[in-house]
């Protein structure tokens, strides 16, 4: 009887250790799993960042492209322009000077 009492007890401690032994098991996992979040969360701000920084340039790139395209025709508008200015300039000045003499 005293060997199945002690069989008892020794099962029970069994079960104890086991029990504690899931606990910190749980424990580890529970840590394990924030640290695999935090990795994750990570991971993906870095592959966003990524991918903004090269929409950015893309961006960028266009930008320049069409702010040179306008560039380049307000130039030649203004060259057109005063170049007409320059070659009616005085037709306009003699007109004015006749419209006022009236």
């Amino acid at each position: 009887m005293d060997k199945l009492i002690q069989d008892i007890i020794n099962f029970d401690h069994e079960c104890a250790a086991s029990v504690e032994d899931a606990k910190h098991q749980r424990a580890l996992s529970s840590t394990n799993m924030n640290a695999r979040k935090k990795e994750v969360y990570n991971q993906f701000v870095n592959e966003y960042q990524k991918t903004l920084d090269e929409k950015k340039k893309e961006l960028k790139a266009s930008i320049e492209a069409t702010k040179k395209e306008n560039d380049e025709h307000y130039m030649q508008q203004l060259s057109s322009l005063s170049s007409y200015f320059e070659a009616h300039k005085d037709e306009w000045i003699a007109k004015m000077v006749a419209a006022c003499k009236e």
